[in-house]
Order: C-alpha cells, then sequence, then structure tokens
C-alpha cells in the first residue's frame, strides 16, 4: 500500500499529513517529501501521522534522518499526531520524548522561532537581513592581456584564512603559472583550482595552521576580511528558485549600495557556467580566448549549454554592482535581467543542507570545506533567445555582504 502526503501550510512552517503505512516500501516517499521542504525552506515541518496505521523499524530511522537533515538547516521536523500503534510503538521505544513535538500551548506547536528582519523585493525573500557595519578594499591583481596572447605576468597571493580571491590563477608551486592557471576561488583558507583542461578534476588547498595557501594569480580579485552583512534568501510566493541576477540586485537595493564584495551559499536549481579548457601559455595574437569567433572562442572556453549543477550546493564569490554605475573595476558583466552586474566564481559540493538564515561564515566555509569540490566554474548570463543557457538560479540560502571601499591600487 502506498502512502499518500498532503501539504498543509502552517504560519511560518509546513504541515505534511499522513496516511498510510511507514514501512521499508514507502518509507522513502516520505523522506523526498521532507527534503522537498527543507529545500523549499520550510524548515518548520510538522508531521500529522494519526491516519497511519503501521510504523515499522525502517520508518523510525527514516524519521530520524529526516529530523537531522531538518535540524542541519536550521529547522526542525517533529510529530504533532499520532495514531494509537504508532504512539504504542514510539512509546515502547522510548522514541516519543525525540521525535514527537512539546504539548502545545494555546495551540501553538513548539517549532523553531521565525526571522525577525524579512525583506521582500523582486520575487524573493531576504530572511534575518542584517546590513553590513564596515566596507572592504578589493583589489585587483594582473590583468587581461594574456587573454589575449600576451606574455602573462603573475603576481603571486597570499591566502590565509580571512582572504577571499577569484580569478584565472594556479596554486602556487615552481611552474609558470600560464601554463596552469585555471578557474580559482579562494574562501575562508581554502583555496580552490580547475587546471585549464577539458574534464579537469578540482585541486585544492585547505590552509591549517601554519599552513597558507598562495596563488599564482593571472588575473583576479582578493580582499580581505569577512564580509559584515548577512542574510538568508529564498523565493517568495509561487517562485522555485531565486535568480542570481536578482538576489544581487535585491542585496544592493537592501545595502543601499553601488557595489558589493559578496559570498553566497546557496542549494542549486541551476548554475549557467563557463571554464578555461586550454592554458593561457598557448595563447597568441591570433589563438586566443577573446579573439571574438566563436569557433575560437570553443576552443578555449567551455559554456553550458544549458543551467548545470543542480541538487548540489555552491559556494559563490565575487564583485556585484548596480547596472546603472560604471563598474567599480574592469571584467563586470550582466548577470542577467535582474538588472545587476558581477564578476562572480562558484566552487560547487555535493549537496549540503543549509540554515534558513545566515549564521557564521567561518563556520558555513568549513561545513562545505569537509567534502570534496566537484568544479570550480565562471558564472555568466545567456539571454538569447531559444539557444541562450540562461541564468544561474539556486533554491534557497545564505549571502554574506559588504561594500566596496576605493584604495590605491585597489578597487
Amino acid at each position: 500500500m502506498n502512502i499518500a502526503i498532503d501539504r498543509v501550510p502552517r504560519g511560518e512552517g509546513m504541515e505534511l499529513v499522513v496516511r498510510g503505512r511507514l514501512d521499508a516500501e514507502c518509507a522513502d516517499e516520505l523522506r523526498h517529501a521532507v527534503v522537498t521542504e527543507v529545500r523549499r525552506g520550510s524548515h518548520a515541518i510538522t508531521l500529522d501521522l494519526k491516519d497511519v496505521g503501521f510504523l515499522s523499524s525502517a520508518g523510525i530511522r527514516v524519521l530520524f534522518e529526516m529530523q537531522r537533515e531538518a535540524r542541519q538547516a536550521g529547522g526542525d521536523c517533529l510529530i504533532t499526531s499520532v495514531s494509537e500503534p504508532v504512539r504504542k510503538v514510539l512509546s515502547l521505544t522510548r522514541l516519543d520524548r525525540v521525535l514527537m513535538a512539546a504539548a502545545p500551548q494555546d495551540g501553538a506547536t513548539t517549532l523553531p522561532p521565525s526571522a525577525a528582519r524579512d525583506i521582500e523585493m523582486n520575487g524573493l525573500r531576504l530572511v534575518g537581513f542584517q546590513p553590513p557595519a564596515g566596507a572592504i578594499t578589493v583589489v585587483r591583481h594582473g590583468n587581461d592581456r594574456a587573454l589575449t596572447g600576451d606574455a602573462a605576468e603573475t603576481v603571486r597571493v597570499r591566502l590565509p584564512a580571512h582572504a577571499f580571491a577569484i580569478g584565472l590563477a594556479a596554486v602556487a608551486d615552481e611552474a609558470p603559472a600560464a601554463g596552469a592557471a585555471g578557474e580559482l576561488v579562494a574562501a575562508g583558507g581554502a583555496v580552490y583550482h580547475r587546471p585549464p583542461r577539458p574534464f579537469a578534476a578540482v585541486d585544492y588547498v585547505l590552509g591549517a595552521g601554519a599552513l597558507v595557501a598562495e596563488a599564482d594569480v593571472v588575473t583576479g580579485l582578493s580582499w580581505h576580511g569577512y564580509p559584515g552583512g548577512r542574510a538568508g534568501f529564498e523565493p517568495s510566493g509561487e517562485a522555485a528558485a531565486v535568480a542570481i541576477d536578482d538576489l544581487t540586485a535585491s542585496l544592493l537595493e537592501a545595502a543601499g549600495c553601488d557595489a558589493l564584495a559578496v559570498v553566497i551559499a546557496g542549494e542549486v536549481q541551476g548554475l549557467v557556467a563557463a571554464e578555461l579548457i586550454r592554458p593561457l601559455a598557448e595563447a597568441t595574437p591570433l589563438d586566443h580566448p577573446l579573439a571574438g569567433s566563436r569557433e575560437t572562442t570553443a576552443r578555449w572556453i567551455c559554456f553550458s549549454r544549458e543551467p548545470v549543477q543542480a541538487g548540489r550546493t555552491a559556494l559563490v564569490v565575487g564583485v556585484v554592482c548596480r547596472g546603472t554605475t560604471p563598474p567599480p573595476v574592469e571584467g563586470l558583466a550582466s548577470l542577467g535581467p535582474g538588472g545587476a552586474r558581477g564578476h562572480l566564481h562558484a566552487v560547487v559540493f555535493p549537496h549540503r543542507p543549509l540554515k534558513r538564515a545566515a549564521g557564521d561564515l567561518a563556520a558555513v566555509i568549513a561545513d562545505l570545506t569537509a567534502s570534496e569540490p566537484l568544479a570550480v566554474v565562471h558564472l555568466a548570463a545567456d539571454d538569447r533567445p531559444v539557444l541562450g543557457g540562461g541564468r544561474s538560479e539556486l533554491v534557497r540560502g545564505c549571502c554574506w555582504f559588504a561594500p566596496l571601499a576605493p584604495a590605491g591600487g585597489a578597487i
């Protein structure tokens, strides 16, 4: 017998009303329903099991796993109503105190508190928005001449735990950087690098103790310091995901800034991305990534033909500005019809649940870096009719941000 599951909104959360049996054959259907709610941002999940006639040990295991995943995302998954057979199983195993919600008072169920400072705009909700307290100085390294066949002059950049960087670079060693520079992301002491060849595996260095990673940067940006502003984000209304351009435009508007340094951790709906697949040492004045013809560009850069990496978690680092503002640094391109421009790189990990409101960025980075990286990409937007790949979208996540402060040799 298959189970039936109905969704019933309850204030800030979602109640799942279950009918049938919770056994080895059917319990995974409930697991899928709860995981779907977590990814939608409904972390205050309650289960009505009063029409469940049987609960096996396999079903109990699934209930435990669902509760653990919801709590990892900053919420909870608790049982509020049970049938007599289910109550008997939970009582005899002494699991009722673990899996069931506390007795309601005044008709309210014990659930996690909701965020207090939410902002809705551009079809999304910024959860627990906190404005930044100070600015960040972003430094430009190298230049784009290596992309047009000129000799690459690299800059060795030290990347301690409080540093962030993106660009075309190589993890520092004795080899010439022009032969190894590829897409790079550095965040919180971790450095991720994709070598410039097709189907390359991601290499990485995790700083620890006296070990501080360094990168040889051909062209890129870096800054020191954790951004002070923070917010969770999720779609509002019936939208399934949040577009990167809408998210960054909303952050710029809510923070009252023309340009921001941003770090975003998000569960991926789809990324539109590009990757360098040939070493810049092979570039000539007639054969280089910016030569202009589609055929030449395709030999240098791999573009996603459609959004990729769905169901995974990405850490995005970069700089964004309003579309109506003179760009604070070279190379900022449109992120989509939302109006923001930016230079963003992402490192992609297996799916990791994220809390609804933005917490400590260092802790989020540490949690992500416990997993093997799957990809490092440059985010792009391709809004051509029919043929275009579209724009990058995230189901939900958290972001940290700070306004840019100009300085000598910086932006």
